[in-house]
């Protein structure tokens, strides 16, 4: 690996300027992330970010079809399974996040460290995840919000939105008056229009809405009722999935989060504890930023509330002086190739973004600091990066 070394650096930095040109090209970037590894890139870059925590962001597993209107928000198990095969075959150690933020915050996390962590507590992680969780004893963190919990009913911004995709019509005419659209052109503005007026609706009208809205675009909802799309698990199945291993944790009452009011701050967080801590045995010590919305300062805020650890969804890996309430996390799904997560995983492109960001020397610095024994978050002798 030191021979390679000195070729490898000026290539890194040349892949680094290609990559970020080709953030629209999706084809090109996996071309030129196939020749990376046929380089031996990936290789280097796993060793230069062993000491990196990585942490994998999931939200829902599609019982139906959803992966097709979603595809990163639902992903398919056969997707799942590939990726927890890949992080087994490549001797990814795979931690409960509670035990990977201490060992972080202490310098003595294994190399490559990984936890994978899931957001929502949508329907599909009981009926499609838990098996494959269960199959490969898999450690893993739900984040709950809680509203539709306490107020079963399909998800009402992302319902409305696929009832938009899947009309076949020309146009639509938005019931209570809220005007005609021309689909698709209009969609994003229909959508925009009716997502406002049912913001304000309380939950039996709000779904009276999304019925009405389902009738006006020629979408069955009764459809979506059969098949349980878009809810988010009930009491039980939720009290099934921690009593089976899943480390449920805070993700907020309504899925809002607002950066200046800590008042309503500390609200969301009190009704979201208030109403998991009866379905759960462990602490609810660690909270996810609903939609990754955070500011630095709200750590404070948390931190009063007994929180441990906040995640947010900037990619990237952390470190020991990273923030543990801005915890970086790679968000996966159908849209990321199977080169595209290699890539992120070993490293590659956390190289990449060192590169743009003018902190790659701040990570060698770190890597040969940890080499020479001075840092103590070095591995101790025995464990292996490979």
């Amino acid at each position: 690996m030191q021979h390679s070394m000195p070729i490898a650096l000026p290539t890194a930095a040349l892949f680094a300027h290609f990559g970020w040109q080709a953030a629209f090209r999706p084809a090109l970037l996996r071309s030129a992330l196939l020749v990376a590894r046929v380089l031996r890139l990936f290789q280097i870059a796993r060793y230069l970010t062993r000491d990196g925590l990585r942490i994998i962001c999931y939200h829902g597993f599609a019982i139906a079809e959803e992966y097709k209107f979603r595809s990163r928000l639902f992903i398919r198990g056969e997707l799942f399974r590939r990726r927890i095969q890949y992080l087994r075959q490549k001797g990814y150690p795979i931690l409960p996040l509670g035990e990977a933020v201490q060992a972080l915050g202490e310098g003595r996390l294994p190399p490559c460290a990984t936890v994978v962590t899931m957001d929502d507590g949508w329907l599909g992680v009981y009926s499609v995840g838990l098996p494959l969780i269960r199959e490969f004893r898999l450690p893993v963190t739900l984040y709950v919000p809680t509203y539709y919990i306490e107020h079963p009913m399909p998800v009402f911004t992302v319902t409305l939105s696929y009832l938009l995709w899947r009309a076949m019509a020309p146009s639509v005419d938005l019931p209570r008056g809220l005007g005609t659209f021309a689909l698709p052109a209009q969609a994003q503005q229909a959508d925009a229009l009716a997502q406002e007026y049912g913001a304000c609706l309380p939950p039996p009208e709000r779904l009276a809405f999304l019925k009405e809205v389902a009738e006006a675009l020629g979408v069955s909802f009764d459809e979506i009722e059969r098949q349980q799309l878009f809810r988010l698990v009930d009491e039980r199945q939720l009290r099934q999935l921690a009593e089976a291993g899943l480390d449920i944790q805070l993700h907020s009452h309504h899925h809002d989060w607002l950066l200046e009011d800590r008042e309503e701050v500390e609200c969301e967080i009190r009704k979201n504890r208030g109403f998991l801590g009866p379905l759960v045995s462990r602490p609810l010590e660690h909270f996810c930023y609903p939609s990754g919305v955070y500011a630095l300062h709200q750590a404070e805020w948390l931190a009063a509330l007994g929180v441990k650890s906040a995640t947010t969804i900037e990619p990237g890996f952390n470190y020991r002086d990273t923030s543990p309430f801005a915890l970086r996390r790679l968000v996966d799904g159908h849209p990321v190739s199977d080169v595209e997560f290699e890539a992120e995983l070993t490293g590659f492109m956390e190289v990449m973004r060192a590169i743009r960001e003018r902190r790659f020397f701040a990570m060698l610095h770190r890597r040969f600091r940890a080499n020479s024994g001075r840092d103590p978050g070095a591995a101790r002798p025995g464990q292996s990066d490979a």
